[in-house]
């Protein structure tokens, strides 16, 4: 069976009742939504302007990262059978380390 190099931070919830909770800040993160909408500039403009240019070892790492870690929280979704896709889509998140 073949590895494939998938990523997904896990993070502390705490179940407070049936129908709420709280969730694990993230920190030093700015989402896929903000770029977009408030920096407006695409996702690539973004990566191009904090990591340099495309053909860095910087940038190149920073884009598998981003890609490792969308495909598994996607597999994840799928597999927990989550519906509703815009909630997630505004919640991607870019962590700076």
């Amino acid at each position: 069976m073949e590895h494939v190099p998938l990523w997904v931070k896990p993070y502390r919830i705490v179940v407070t009742s049936a129908n709420s909770g709280m969730i694990e800040p993230v920190l030093n993160a700015v989402s896929l939504h903000q770029i977009k909408k408030h920096a407006q500039s695409s996702l690539f403009e973004y990566f191009v302007r904090d990591f340099g240019p495309p053909t860095t070892e910087e940038f190149l790492e920073a884009q598998c990262n981003f890609v490792q870690s969308c495909a598994a929280y996607s597999l994840v979704c799928y597999f927990m059978q989550v519906k509703d896709r815009s909630v997630i889509t505004c919640q991607i998140l870019l962590q700076l380390v």
